[in-house]
């Protein structure tokens, strides 16, 4: 997600929720998010949470 400031300034989001529940796990913003910063925030997930379980229905 992104958006701006008042200024005209660009800012980025990136959230990660738990469509089960409706927990947010994180919640990340700055004016850049790069590809490195979004595998460490996934992977301090996994290691806080561990991997999702495979979905029996698929």
């Amino acid at each position: 997600m992104s958006d701006s400031l008042f200024s005209g300034r660009r800012f980025r989001k990136f959230n990660v929720v738990d469509d089960h529940n409706r927990e947010a796990l994180a919640i990340e913003v700055d004016l850049s998010l790069p590809s490195a910063r979004v595998v460490r925030v996934l992977e301090c997930i996994v290691d806080w949470r561990g991997y999702p379980k495979k979905n029996q229905d698929g």
